[in-house]
């Protein structure tokens, strides 16, 4: 794929004790302890809803935050925590981008909407 990626996502922090992760999820773990980028919003919400990246963060509770930004701009990002049944969506600096601010998403189509919605609304920024 040509052109500059338009987001990045990294660990941000781990807030509960991490499960037993086979090493296929810990190599996962170790690569987005780095920056990654993704092309679309599209990528990176398939990317979230994976088996793998599934894989890597089912555990009862919530237990590692991630941190979606602006590829151009690292200073705006939001926070990705893996749910249950899919990704809490949370924008700290609260311009309403993301319904209310946090958003509970359930599959890749929705995820990648938001996204979209968020990345055209800091478009200026």
């Amino acid at each position: 794929m040509d052109g500059m990626p338009l987001l990045t996502m990294t660990k941000s922090r781990v807030i509960d004790e991490i499960p037993e992760l086979s090493e296929k999820s810990t190599a996962l773990l170790h690569t987005l302890s780095s920056l990654c980028s993704f092309h679309t919003s599209e990528d990176l919400a398939s990317f979230l809803f994976s088996d793998m990246f599934r894989e890597l963060v089912s555990a009862p509770h919530p237990w590692v935050i991630f941190e979606i930004g602006i590829y151009k701009n690292h200073s705006i990002v939001i926070e990705a925590i893996p749910i249950d049944n899919g990704i809490k969506l949370a924008d700290s600096s609260m311009k309403g981008l993301i319904p209310g601010n946090v958003s509970d998403i359930s599959s890749e189509l929705e995820c990648s909407q938001i996204l979209n919605n968020w990345l055209d609304g800091n478009a200026h920024e």
